[in-house]
């Protein structure tokens, strides 16, 4: 080993000393110099404007659709229910049902309320007309604010004094009918001879 090394590694270090350095002087007024910093394009006004104005439409087609949804399932249903309604469909079972007519006129309030049966039922109406002298009937019933519903030509009372009619409920529907009965006379003229109010919901 050569006699510079060995001085360099046998000489001892000096202690490291923190040296007070002096600070530059406070720069005075009017010497502070501002430099704009230039927003990012995601940071910019007109940016943040558009992308609300896209948000508020966003948020009104999102409405828009709802709307228009609630609206299209609204009417796929009442189009469901009235199909179901003008559907004729098999009755299930028979019911009898047993009105006795208003031999005056049309009754202030409905002689019989029958609830809409489902599923569809064979309805045997018994229509007493022992008050009557007619032999012979003819029945038309309406539905109110629809059209006619059955006309039934020379139709004759069974041993009981009764006209006996079957109908299938689907045919009918929930509303208001009106039955009419009229007499034949000898000449074949038709007279009133007893009405009846039903109402189907």
């Amino acid at each position: 080993m050569s006699d510079a090394k060995q001085k360099r590694k046998g000489a001892p270090r000096k202690p490291a000393v923190q040296v007070e350095l002096a600070l530059p002087p406070p720069p005075g007024p009017g010497t502070v110099e501002f430099v704009e910093i230039e927003p990012e394009w995601w940071q910019r006004r007109g940016f943040v404007l558009a992308l609300a104005a896209a948000l508020l439409l966003l948020l009104a087609l999102t409405i828009a659709a709802r709307v228009a949804s609630h609206r299209d399932r609204a009417a796929a249903a009442a189009a469901a229910e009235q199909v179901k309604v003008l559907t004729l469909r098999p009755a299930s079972q028979v019911r009898a049902v047993r009105i006795t007519p208003n031999p005056r006129s049309w009754s202030a309030s409905p002689d019989a309320t029958l609830a809409w049966p489902e599923p569809p039922e064979l309805l045997e109406l018994y229509l007493p007309v022992a008050y009557s002298d007619f032999k012979v009937f003819a029945v038309t019933l309406d539905k109110v604010d629809a059209g006619r519903v059955l006309d039934l030509q020379r139709v004759s009372a069974d041993s009981n004094r009764e006209l006996r009619i079957s109908l299938n409920s689907s045919a009918l529907g929930p509303g208001e009918y009106r039955l009419r009965l009229q007499g034949y006379t000898w000449r074949g003229e038709r007279v009133d001879a007893g009405w009846v109010r039903l109402i189907v919901k």
